[in-house]
């Protein structure tokens, strides 16, 4: 951690195109100084350094044996966060941003947050929406405007991609490779989860889900899923390769039904949606708050930063990030089994 006011000092681990969004990022904060890179294409880590005014190596061994970091951002397949997390609090890197997913199963994710505990490390899964104010004044209006009590939730982010049903990806990209953590679980699905939980306010006690493996790939590009949650609160959550584009969350309370209709990846204004009922039984009335655009990855940045140097804490802290983690292997183990399961949090429960 830094404690003299100095800039920490960043490195970006993968160098794909997701990294370039969070490089841009680096770039243009005034608390910190992006100083290397590392992917073992050595060609698009030299192009990367080339563009962000960095330093490339072609593996994460030399990145870490050879640069003094402050944090790293991970752009990485999710397969291989933990490992890399491993070696980088190893190292003395003691804060991490890890793009989500954080792990592929509930144990890897435990794994990380005793990893990150014995070490005093900060580990931040990239769930950049959170930071938007779209999200933030959302909160507000459910938790805090005498909307009353939430009784469920909705989230969908679904995708057609006729691309991949024409086969024609011959396994380049990793979101159709099993062993990179691909289908929808672990990518849009991740997201649906998070957002679920967060506006429940709990774990879940029950799951249920049913949907599809890609027999092409042999991931899970389908999934429709009911959560219970130990306060009574329901989630409803999908995500499909197969269905139209939608990025949908929606928050049933007692007094108003909120809607964000893009709410994953929001890249300019949005607006949020209110319905209420009239006084009139069958009447319906339908208001939209402006929400101006936003960086939600600046403002991600912000907040790791601030949690870096010991300033607050993160928005997303690990241990939810556990829970999620926890909830989708039940999920995927309820979808691959056909009934409904009861996640398993008594080890992260169990902790001091």
């Amino acid at each position: 951690m830094d404690t003299n006011g100095e800039r920490l000092r960043f490195a970006v681990v993968g160098c794909g195109a997701h990294a370039q969004v969070h490089a841009r990022t680096l770039d243009a904060h005034p608390g910190v100084t992006l100083v290397a890179c590392c992917d073992p294409d050595e060609a698009r880590a030299r192009d990367f350094a080339a563009a962000h005014r960095c330093t490339a190596h072609a593996s994460l061994d030399d990145l870490l044996a050879l640069e003094r970091l402050d944090a790293v951002v991970l752009c990485t397949w999710p397969t291989l966060h933990l490992e890399q997390l491993r070696a980088c609090l190893a190292a003395g890197v003691r804060n991490v941003l890890c793009e989500k997913a954080l792990t592929t199963s509930g144990a890897a994710a435990l794994e990380i947050l005793a990893l990150a505990g014995a070490s005093g490390a900060l580990v931040v899964e990239g769930y950049m929406y959170r930071h938007h104010p779209a999200i933030r004044r959302m909160e507000e209006l459910a938790f805090a405007s005498g909307l009353g009590p939430v009784d469920h939730v909705r989230a969908a982010f679904s995708n057609y991609e006729p691309e991949a049903h024409a086969d024609v990806l011959q396994g380049q990209d990793w979101r159709y490779r099993k062993e990179c953590g691909g289908g929808v679980l672990h990518d849009w699905f991740a997201y649906c989860v998070n957002g679920a939980q967060h506006f429940a306010r709990s774990l879940p006690r029950r799951v249920f889900a049913s949907g599809g493996v890609n027999e092409a790939y042999g991931v899970v590009d389908r999934i429709y899923a009911q959560i219970e949650y130990r306060n009574g609160v329901a989630g409803f959550l999908e995500s499909s390769k197969h269905a139209s584009f939608t990025q949908t969350l929606q928050v049933s309370c007692a007094g108003a039904i909120l809607r964000l209709p893009v709410a994953w990846g929001i890249y300019g204004e949005v607006a949020i949606e209110q319905l209420r009922r009239k006084p009139e039984w069958d009447y319906v009335v339908a208001s939209a708050e402006r929400i101006p655009a936003a960086d939600a990855f600046a403002l991600q940045l912000d907040d790791f930063v601030a949690a870096a140097r010991g300033r607050a804490r993160p928005l997303v802290s690990l241990e939810e990030s556990v829970a999620d983690a926890i909830t989708v292997d039940a999920l995927e183990q309820s979808l691959r089994e056909g009934r409904a399961v009861e996640p398993d949090f008594s080890a992260l429960e169990a902790r001091p």
